[in-house]
């Protein structure tokens, strides 16, 4: 063979070579491959709140920069009757907090409250202004607009969305108002392919951000200014870096401060829709709020890793504000959806910063005001169970904080390491192997605990099982391990249970799913929720009801640990004494045992024992003999 021709042959294989490499993973759409949680915000002074955003552990923030001084009427617009270019300055202030945000590693969403032909009301009269929807001049500006933004911002560090409207609802100029549906199908259909063609613009927007950056991805808004019902009539669009936005502060009669005006409360006093009637709320109505959204999911085989709560929450001060944000927030949990509540600090309105507190502000603070004096400057943030609602949120998203190379075991770094690997047959065999090295793996807790949200339950169970190896020192898996008891695999659940139940009193978050869970259809579920609350010990006493019923449990293993966590309780147990004198007689011996146990920590309140006790002194097992002696000490000694 030539040597021209042995050279022909290498040049062509260098050419396979190099053109069958495989395209660059999308690293900003993986952001989004796990559940994210974040705020809404408008960073005005960009240092020192990116730094406050980033103590909390807030992961992004929505961005909206429509309230910054512009070099024109409207920031990034220079003028919104008439876009032209980006007013350099303002790119170099929005560049100058984006670098920001990335220096303190927090994400970014950019979006536009204004567009072309589409000012925000706040700056618009407080009137809509709709010429985006009628005028086909204005939907050319804003794809301009959005082509030439992307093009400069595409390779930012920090960015990780752009989010091209917030709620739009071109609708409403035609009188289809919040919650007024009626006729809005004929609507759709009469003005389809439009300029007031909502589907039709985000087509048009996306397509415009692609022609210059092909991996951020977009955020849409959805229908009826972002409402969960707008998803009905939302198109998704060809382009799998998408994500689907809806907003939730429903209803907003009650999550209004000035609408609700002390007439309505969460649960117990919920407004009734077209009346001034009220009726109780469960954690069942919020989802029902949302079924359009779980519906659209399902018919359009969208991921939940696709759908953002992009806004949502209530004023802190309307009656029972905490367990609203709660419930909100925990079903947006369950689904996995990504979320960001409204508002982190904001710098000029108080009604939901919540790290305010339930109080009002007060006459003082308003006299202050109309003194000239600025809003930072006249309230006091601090922590306040409102803001611990959304605290323990980002607290449980912060603890993976330890970098692997700072880990000085090498096997447990190279076990930790595994933890990653992109086959799951490798995470569950690293997990496998943690859970043999018990407590000296511990520098693998924060590890683990990002792997309950694996999409493999094997990887979920092991880690869950490694977690119950390392006792208290697990402490800060708690809120994860809290949810992992309501996963869908009871694998998950019963390990998740055990690792509860080895950390302790520190579990007592967990209290309320664990109750739940002593109704789980698996008796190994069962018994080891009722393990875990007799770990937590006496704060368990809302759980005595439910205990007091897991002793007529069928399965025997079940009805110990619930007599052995009343024991746990003390004399909180009272209401299950009549329960445990009929154990006394359980056809097991060690049900027996814990029942005495438990009669002996109930003390004088179970002095209507004594009997059933002095009967068990005869029983065949020594062990139930000394337990009910124990209990007639107890009983008698403190008995009057």
């Amino acid at each position: 063979m030539s040597t021209r021709v042995v050279s022909r042959l290498l040049i062509i294989l260098l050419v396979i070579l190099f053109s069958s490499k495989a395209p660059a993973a999308n690293e900003k759409l993986a952001f989004w491959d796990v559940q994210r949680k974040g705020a809404n915000g408008d960073a005005m002074n960009p240092d020192a709140w990116f730094k406050a955003a980033a103590d909390v552990g807030i992961e992004f923030i929505r961005l909206a920069p429509v309230t910054w001084e512009s070099q024109g009427r409207d920031f990034l617009l220079g003028n919104a009757d008439n876009f032209t270019v980006i007013p350099d300055r303002d790119y170099a202030k929005l560049k100058n907090a984006l670098d920001t945000a990335h220096r303190h590693k927090v994400k970014i969403v950019l979006t536009m409250f204004s567009l072309p032909g589409a000012r925000n009301r706040q700056f618009n009269d407080y009137k809509f202004d709709y010429r985006l929807w009628t005028d086909e001049k204005y939907q050319e500006q804003a794809l301009a607009f959005w082509k030439e933004l992307a093009g400069r911002l595409k390779n930012h560090p920090a960015i990780v969305g752009y989010n091209p409207l917030n709620e739009p609802h071109p609708a409403r100029k035609d009188g289809f108002e919040d919650g007024n549906e009626k006729g809005f199908e004929q609507w759709l259909t009469q003005h389809k392919d439009t300029s007031a063609d909502l589907n039709r613009f985000n087509r048009r927007v996306v397509k415009a951000i692609r022609s210059v950056d092909s991996e951020t991805p977009i955020i849409l808004n959805c229908w009826f200014h972002s409402s969960p019902d707008g998803f009905r009539y939302l198109d998704s669009v060809d382009d799998n870096a998408v994500l689907y936005a809806f907003h939730f502060y429903e209803p907003w009669v009650f999550a209004t401060y000035r609408v609700n005006k002390g007439r309505f409360s969460y649960p117990d006093k919920m407004p009734v829709a077209g009346s001034d009637a009220t009726e109780p709320w469960t954690r069942a109505d919020i989802r029902r709020r949302i079924q359009p959204v779980i519906d659209w999911s399902k018919r359009h085989g969208m991921p939940a890793s696709r759908i953002i709560a992009e806004e949502f929450g209530c004023d802190r001060r309307v009656s029972g504000a905490k367990a609203y944000l709660e419930d909100s927030i925990d079903t947006f949990n369950d689904h996995k959806w990504h979320w960001a509540f409204y508002s982190f600090r904001s710098s000029g309105w108080d009604g939901l910063d919540y790290e305010l507190g339930t109080e009002k502000l007060g006459w003082k603070y308003w006299q202050e005001r109309e003194k000239g004096i600025a809003h930072e400057a006249l309230i006091k943030r601090h922590d306040n169970p409102l803001w611990d609602v959304f605290k323990r949120e980002f607290t449980s998203k912060k603890i993976s904080a330890p970098k692997v190379d700072s880990i000085t075991n090498p096997k447990v770094r190279e076990l930790i390491e595994a933890l990653g690997s992109d086959e799951w047959r490798q995470r569950e065999e690293a997990a496998n192997n943690i859970w043999a090295m018990g407590i000296e793996a511990k520098a693998a807790i924060p590890f683990l605990i990002e792997r309950l949200e694996d999409e493999e339950w094997h990887i979920r169970k092991a880690a869950a099982s490694a977690l119950s190896r390392m006792g208290p020192e697990a402490s800060p898996a708690v809120p994860s391990l809290t949810k992992a008891i309501t996963d869908e695999e009871w694998q998950v659940r019963r390990p998740a249970a055990e690792a509860l139940a080895a950390i302790g009193p520190a579990s007592e978050p967990a209290i309320s799913n664990l109750i739940i869970a002593l109704d789980d259809e698996e008796w190994h579920v069962r018994k080891v929720a009722a393990q875990a609350l007799a770990a937590i010990g006496p704060a368990s006493n809302p759980a005595v009801p439910k205990l007091n019923e897991a002793l007529n449990d069928e399965e025997w293993q079940v009805r110990r640990p619930a007599a052995e966590a009343l024991a746990a309780i003390g004399p909180a147990s009272k209401p299950a004494v009549s329960t445990l004198i009929e154990l006394l007689r359980d056809e097991e011996w060690q049900v027996r045992k814990a029942a005495a146990q438990a009669l002996g920590a109930i003390g004088p309140d179970a002095v209507k024992s004594i009997s059933a006790l002095k009967e068990a002194l005869d029983d065949y097992e020594e062990q139930v003999c000394d337990a009910a002696a124990e209990a007639l000490k107890k009983i008698n000694r403190a008995s009057p």
